[in-house]
C-alpha cells in the first residue's frame, strides 16, 4: 500500500488543485448518476432517493470549488 502523504501531486491551493478536485467530484456525481438510473430502473425508490441526494451533494461540491478556483484565479492576476 502506498503512503498518500507521500505520494507526488498537485500543490494545494493551486488553480490545478482545484480543478482535479473538481474533476474526482464530478466522477462521484457520474457513479451516483448510474445509481440512480438503475434504482430507477428497478423500481427502488429509497436507493433512488439516497443516489439522487448524494449526486445533488457532489454537484454542490464541485460548484463549491469551482468557485474557489473563480477567486483563486481572480487573485492571482
Amino acid at each position: 500500500m502506498t503512503d498518500p502523504i507521500a505520494m507526488p501531486g498537485v500543490p494545494h491551493g493551486t488553480p490545478d488543485a482545484y480543478r482535479e478536485f473538481i474533476s474526482e467530484t464530478l466522477d462521484m456525481a457520474r457513479i451516483q448518476a448510474e445509481l440512480g438510473v438503475t434504482y430507477a430502473s428497478i423500481g427502488d425508490d429509497a436507493g433512488l432517493e439516497y443516489a439522487l441526494r448524494r449526486l445533488v451533494a457532489y454537484t454542490r461540491a464541485a460548484l463549491g470549488t469551482l468557485n474557489d478556483l473563480r477567486s483563486n484565479k481572480e487573485q492571482r492576476v
